[in-house]
């Protein structure tokens, strides 16, 4: 459900500060001062680069050997420059989250200055050891899986975008989801995931979609406003890279009895197609101390008319809106945000969410200054964030609807025209987790 409660929007210009998570000047100095391989470049190679780049995974060439990172030399360095890769949108000098996957200032340093100096090896008595496999949950309560194989079969491009109700025991109680651990079927093709639990007649209406193309599953690219009016059976989100998540101790999601998990499923065929089987693990609980909920921010008015209109050929179009949650969201009561997710589509430019706090001031949740729909993910806080009455959510979207930014259909780059929410592919807003603060 997105929200217009007491809101402000776009028709007046943003409330953000001019320094909105601004940066102080790079420091050209960051890093080893003569980084080798062994010593100083793998260990950040193994822990920021192979989840992805290994054998089987989604990146399209190995990273796990000094040849392998030599052959493609160039590559690698050129990514790092951009701030390309790893694949991480958050902009730094926001706040700190946890699981990320960026590349610090000093292990960009160091891993430029390695290139520069002819990517020198180094004693091979140095070279760390791998590290162990993934530990999983400390235990796992529930399994759920595809009832089927699927194997993508993209209509544009090598996207797809795909959802499953997952088979698993009879939730036969209310429980909590105090962690989950997503795994993967085809790694090289599953690009990110959105886990959802979703109600006994809400699953039963789905049900009626699977396989109704022929297929397993159901198409559901663009379908209403995806995880944001679902928010509250939204569970949480996978990249890769990300390992099993567990919540903080006394928090827990709720599982109502009768309840389904279900899961959309962003397919990148780029690299292999095949026939994906990909399961969930949960640990649950009986009872928690505090129950972790969803708070959606948005503007309702977006999904009619010309609420969220987009103009073709133009470079920069920003909407956002703010209000406070206490009413009908956290009814009156001081939380604690966990995690954040923000949503666009392809067209997408630029994305910010922040709280406005009552006493002026403004704090960063988020910054995306360069958005890409491939790469959309939540992001858990390192430290959960407060949210007092009075203080209100703020998000903000921009798009590029120029020429160049359009969608190759059959080998045609697509001619720009006007986008709205309600017929069109393009959306704005996020969706934070939270619980009741201590």
């Amino acid at each position: 459900m997105i929200l217009l409660v007491g809101g402000c929007f776009y028709d007046e210009a943003s409330p953000l500060p001019e320094d909105f998570a601004t940066c102080p000047a790079e420091d050209l100095d960051a890093g080893v001062t003569a980084p080798t391989w062994t010593a100083d470049v793998q260990p950040i190679v193994i822990a920021k680069c192979q989840s992805c780049h290994t054998a089987g995974g989604l990146g399209p060439f190995e990273l796990e050997t000094y040849g392998q990172i030599a052959n493609v030399r160039s590559i690698v360095k050129g990514v790092i420059e951009d701030r390309v890769m790893p694949p991480w949108q958050p902009a730094p000098c926001c706040t700190t989250y946890r699981w990320d996957r960026s590349l610090t200032e000093d292990e960009r340093g160091t891993m430029l200055r390695w290139f520069d100096a002819g990517m020198p090896y180094g004693n091979p008595d140095d070279a760390p050891s791998q590290p162990p496999p993934p530990q999983g949950l400390p235990h796992v309560d529930l399994h759920a899986e595809m009832h089927v194989a699927f194997t993508p079969e993209p209509k544009i491009g090598a996207d797809e975008l795909r959802c499953f109700l997952l088979d698993h025991d009879e939730i036969d109680r209310t429980r909590y989801i105090t962690g989950f651990d997503f795994k993967p079927g085809m790694r090289q093709m599953v690009h990110h995931v959105i886990v959802y639990a979703v109600g006994e007649d809400t699953a039963r209406d789905l049900a009626k979609k699977d396989g109704k193309d022929g297929r397993p599953g159901w198409d559901c690219y663009g379908e209403g406003s995806g995880e944001l009016t679902s928010s509250a059976e939204y569970i949480g989100g996978w990249q890769p890279g990300v390992l099993a998540r567990v919540l903080p101790a006394g928090i827990g999601r709720e599982l109502p009895k009768k309840t389904r998990i279900m899961i959309q499923i962003h397919y990148d065929t780029g690299h292999g197609i095949g026939p994906d089987v990909s399961s969930i693990d949960m640990m649950l609980e009986d009872s928690v101390e505090r129950v972790e909920k969803s708070i959606p921010v948005g503007n309702a008015l977006w999904f009619a008319g010309d609420g969220m209109k987009i103009p073709a050929n133009a470079p920069d179009t920003m909407v956002w809106f703010a209000y406070d949650p206490a009413d009908l969201v956290t009814m009156g009561k001081a939380v604690e945000m966990h995690n954040v997710m923000l949503h666009m589509h392809e067209l997408g430019s630029i994305g910010r969410v922040a709280v406005l706090r009552e006493n002026g001031e403004t704090e960063c949740l988020l910054n995306i200054p360069r958005w890409d729909f491939h790469w959309m993910a939540d992001y858990y806080f390192d430290t959960p964030v407060r949210l007092a009455p009075g203080d209100k959510l703020y998000v903000e979207c921009h798009w590029d609807n120029t020429g160049p930014n359009q969608k190759i259909v059959n080998g045609v780059r697509q001619a720009p025209r006007d986008l709205h929410w309600g017929n069109d592919d393009e959306m704005c807003g996020a969706v934070l987790t939270y619980s009741e603060a201590l």
